[in-house]
């Protein structure tokens, strides 16, 4: 899965990020490989695919979680290093 494009989105909140969830699933083939609770209210979704596909489902997951979080943040990697696409499989910096 190497040649994958991996892309995340952030937002403040569990309902901001499911939104971007279902609607980036709704609107592209993108694969959710994880939600994660960061930290300090902080959720994140990561999805991967091919890179317009990728790039699609994370503009469309931004602009959904803006309908309900003034805090979103979102990075798309084209062709990313081992370690990235470790952490969008199975991330580490996950608090419980």
């Amino acid at each position: 899965m190497r040649n994958m494009a991996v892309g995340f989105v952030e937002a403040e909140g569990f309902t901001p990020v499911f939104d971007a969830v279902d609607a980036m699933v709704k609107a592209t083939e993108v694969e959710v490989t994880k939600v994660v609770r960061l930290g300090g209210g902080i959720v994140a979704v990561a999805v991967r695919g091919d890179l317009a596909t990728v790039e699609e489902a994370v503009d469309i997951g931004e602009e959904t979680a803006r309908a309900k979080s003034r805090s979103v943040r979102s990075i798309v990697f084209a062709s990313p290093c081992d370690a990235v696409s470790a952490l969008a499989a199975d991330p580490q910096l996950v608090g419980n």
